[in-house]
């Protein structure tokens, strides 16, 4: 959940809400109020603004404005020109739509760029480095993208599983042990089943990486490290999850690269005598044709 929905859906007090109407109202000019600042536009004291902080799960208010002025600079950033949820109409041509979904998948792409660390990218990879297998969990359309990640991995050696029946992934986290990691997958994060998941194999000492939105969400609590992607679209009132998947499968694909890099020369090899010694086919298309 985005903080600036959570702050309209916290039960604050009457002091409370005039300063969350005061905080919402400012944005990123909340970047040049201290708490004194503050209290005096909104008539009310210093200490409100902790207690509000407090509420949000922040330790204190200089925690809680650099997240809120975070989030204010990615929702500001991007998708400028296009709605996620609706990037076409019904009054649109069929070429005008084939254009607004390109547009769509390039805004989504650097809107993903933009939400990756270094730190936490970093760490998703020694994890995945340090672990004998790497075994992928989501729901629903999420693991046809998983699949594909799977799918690369173990064409460079890399033990990989995924399970796209829902009720075995109860079953698979409680035999998986501490030498597997785990990448879990969900746009909300907050899919019960996946969370059910998770909690079985914390049990077994399974350190979990999330994909998932920004914000504050469930997944994001569990995991030893978060990779955002674009965070966009509605709940249910969107055409597609054009933006989402795109940028989940974006994150894989990043994932991937960095973990091949690791060691380029290896997985290069690899790759390349497996494909040499198990793919024949006639090709006739001299770009695609290696010789």
């Amino acid at each position: 959940m985005l903080l600036q929905e959570k702050m309209k859906m916290i039960k604050f007090s009457p002091n409370e809400k005039i300063v969350i109407k005061f905080i919402l109202e400012k944005q990123e000019l909340i970047a040049n109020y201290s708490t004194i600042m503050i209290a005096d536009e909104t008539y009310t004291s210093p200490s409100i603004l902790i207690r509000i902080a407090k509420k949000l799960n922040f330790r204190g208010w200089i925690e809680f404005k650099t997240a809120f002025l975070e989030e204010t600079a990615y929702l500001r950033t991007n998708f400028q020109d296009i709605d996620a949820n609706a990037p076409f109409s019904k009054s649109d041509s069929f070429v005008n739509i084939a254009s607004k979904i390109a547009q769509l998948k390039m805004e989504s792409a650097k809107d993903t760029l933009s939400l990756v660390q270094r730190e936490s990218l970093q760490k998703a990879i020694s994890i995945m480095k340090n672990h004998d297998e790497i075994k992928v969990f989501g729901l629903s359309n999420v693991i046809f993208l998983g699949e594909e990640f799977v799918y690369k991995l173990r064409h460079i050696q890399k033990k990989a599983e995924i399970f796209p029946i829902q009720n075995t992934m109860f079953q698979e986290a409680v035999m998986t042990t501490s030498k597997a990691c785990a990448i879990c997958i969900s746009y909300t994060g907050e899919s019960e089943p996946l969370l059910e998941t998770i909690r079985l194999l914390k049990q077994n000492g399974v350190p979990i990486i999330a994909v998932t939105s920004i914000g504050d969400n469930s997944l994001t609590r569990l995991a030893e490290v978060t990779l955002h992607i674009t965070t966009r679209e509605k709940s249910f009132t969107k055409i597609a999850g054009f933006s989402s998947l795109e940028s989940i499968s974006l994150v894989l694909d990043i994932l991937y690269s960095c973990y091949f890099a690791t060691e380029y020369d290896k997985h290069y090899d690899y790759k390349i005598n497996l494909a040499r010694m198990t793919e024949s086919r006639q090709i006739n298309n001299q770009i695609i044709r290696d010789d």
